[in-house]
C-alpha cells in the first residue's frame, strides 16, 4: 500500500491522540522511541494509556478501546480483575517478598502441578524468558549436551540462544540449530546432523511472534515422539498457550512434555514465570543432592505474584475457555464477511481465542504489512486495540456486547482502509 493512501487514516489517528503525541515526545528523551519494549511500537507513535478496567483500555486523551490484545496475552482476565485486586490489597499488608517459602507459593505450586500433564514439581522465576532459560539450563545439565533445536521465528524470550531465528539472527554454532515449524523432516535432519550433541527440542505450540501460525494436524505429537526416539528432552513453551485448556496446550494437543515453561498470564497481571517437570528432573536443584544446580532469584515465587497467579489460574476454567474461544470463532467469521463485503483480502490464522489479522496483497496472496499497519491504526481510532503486528488474544473480561462493539469498530476500520485504497486507485 502506497504512503499516499494512508493520509486519512493517519490524520484521524493524530486527531484522536494529541496527548499521546506529547507524552511520547517527552518519553523519547530518556527511552529510545519512548519505549522500553519492542512490541509496543507503531508509527507515528503508540498510544499512552492511563488505566485499564476489565475489557477496556483508557488512554491519556480520554479515549476508550476494547482490549483484544491483553498486553501480549499476559492478562487472561483483563485489567484490574476484582478478585485479584482484593487479594493483592490484603497481601500487601504482609509484605512483598521473603527469603523462604510462603503459603501462597506452596498453594500455587500445588495448583500448577495438579493441572499440567507430567508436572510433579514447579520452580518459580519472574518471567517467561527466565523460565525458558531455566528449562534450557536443566536440559543441558541433565544431558551433558549443549545443542538446542528450536524453530525459525519462534519466540522464547530475550535470551541470546533462544533469540536465534528472530530478526535476521541465524543459528548459534554448537548451541542452537533451527528447524521449520510444522515440518518434521527439518527436525529429523537436525537430529541426524547433530547426533549426540542435542540436549532438547523446544517448541511453542502456536507461533505467535511475526505471523500467528497454528501447528499442522499431528505435528506436535509427532515432534514429541521424535524427541523420545532420539533420546532428547522435549520442552514445551506454554507461556502464551497455557490458555488453550485447563491443562494447557499439552492437554489440548495430547502431548507429554519433559519440561513445561510458563509465564505471561500466570502471574495474574504481575511478572511471574515457572518451570514444571517430574520430581526426578527437578531433583537437580536439591541442595542435599550429590551435585546440586544453583538457581537464584530474589523475587522467585514472591508473595504478590503467587497470590495473584493462583487466582488467575484457578479462574481459567474449561467453561471460560470455551466461552472466549466461541468469541474468537464469531470474530473470525464476521471479520471475514465484512472484509469480503468491502473487497479487502484478509487472513485470520489461529485457534480459538488466539489469532492474527493481516491484510493480503490479493486473494490468497502475501501479507501486505503496510496495509496491515494501517488497518491496526484505523482500528485503534475506532476504539479497538489489538497487537500492532496483527495479534489478537481474547480475555475472559470480554462479554458478548464487547465483541459486538469490537466487530463494529473493526468494520469501521476495514471501511476506512477500503476508502483509502480506492482514493489512490489501488485495489480494495
Amino acid at each position: 500500500m502506497s504512503d499516499s493512501a494512508t493520509t486519512a487514516i493517519d490524520e484521524a489517528y493524530l486527531r484522536r491522540t494529541p496527548g499521546s503525541a506529547r507524552l511520547m515526545e517527552r518519553a523519547s528523551v530518556h527511552m529510545t522511541r519512548g519505549l522500553t519494549r519492542s512490541l509496543s511500537w507503531f508509527a507515528p507513535y503508540p498510544v499512552v494509556f492511563e488505566r485499564g478496567s476489565g475489557s477496556r483500555l483508557h488512554d491519556v486523551d480520554g479515549n476508550v478501546c476494547i482490549d483484544l490484545f491483553s498486553n501480549g496475552l499476559s492478562l487472561m482476565h483483563g485489567h484490574a480483575h476484582p478478585s485479584i485486586d482484593v487479594a493483592l490489597r490484603e497481601a500487601l499488608s504482609r509484605g512483598t517478598a521473603w527469603p523462604g517459602a510462603s503459603d501462597a507459593q506452596i498453594e500455587f505450586a500445588e495448583l500448577l502441578c495438579a493441572r499440567l500433564p507430567g508436572a510433579e514439581q514447579a520452580r518459580f522465576a519472574n518471567t517467561g524468558t527466565e523460565a525458558a532459560m531455566l528449562a534450557v539450563k536443566i536440559a543441558r545439565h541433565i544431558s551433558g549436551r549443549q545443542v538446542i533445536i528450536k524453530a525459525w521465528h519462534a519466540y522464547h524470550g530475550s535470551y541470546d540462544d533462544l533469540e536465534a531465528g528472530l530478526e535476521g539472527q541465524g543459528e548459534v554454532p554448537g548451541r542452537v540449530a533451527l528447524a521449520d515449524f510444522g515440518d518434521i523432516a527439518t527436525y529429523e535432519r537436525l537430529l541426524d546432523r547433530h547426533a549426540g550433541q542435542v540436549a532438547a527440542i523446544i517448541v511453542e505450540p502456536i507461533q505467535y511472534t511475526g505471523v500467528v501460525t497454528p501447528p499442522p494436524d499431528g505435528f506436535l505429537p509427532r515432534l514429541r515422539s521424535l524427541a523420545k526416539e532420539a533420546g532428547v528432552m522435549f520442552i514445551l513453551d506454554d507461556c502464551l498457550m497455557f490458555r488453550l485448556a485447563e491443562g494447557g496446550s499439552a492437554e489440548r494437543f495430547g502431548i507429554d512434555p519433559d519440561i513445561t515453561c510458563l509465564g505471561k498470564w500466570i502471574g495474574g497481571g504481575l511478572p511471574v514465570g515457572a518451570v514444571t517437570a517430574s520430581a526426578e528432573i527437578m531433583g537437580i536443584f536439591d541442595p542435599l543432592g550429590p551435585d546440586p544446580v544453583y538457581h537464584g532469584g530474589s523475587f522467585n515465587g514472591n508473595l504478590l505474584g503467587c497470590v495473584a497467579g493462583r487466582i488467575a489460574v484457578a479462574q481459567l476454567t474449561a467453561a471460560e475457555i470455551e466461552r472466549i474461544e466461541g468469541y474468537g470463532v464469531r470474530m473470525h467469521a464476521e471479520i471475514g464477511a465484512i472484509a469480503k463485503e468491502h473487497g479487502v483480502p484478509l487472513s485470520t490464522p489461529g485457534i480459538g481465542s488466539v489469532f492474527g489479522l493481516y491484510v493480503l496483497d490479493g486473494e490468497g496472496g502475501e501479507i501486505d504489512w503496510s496495509a496491515s499497519a494501517q488497518l491496526h491504526k484505523a482500528a485503534v481510532t475506532h476504539g479497538v486495540y489489538y497487537g500492532s503486528g496483527g495479534e489478537f488474544g481474547l480475555n475472559t473480561a470480554l462479554t458478548e456486547d464487547d465483541v459486538t462493539e469490537a466487530i463494529a469498530g473493526l468494520r469501521g476500520a476495514i471501511e476506512d482502509l477500503a476508502l483509502a485504497r480506492a482514493a489512490v486507485g489501488e485495489p480494495a
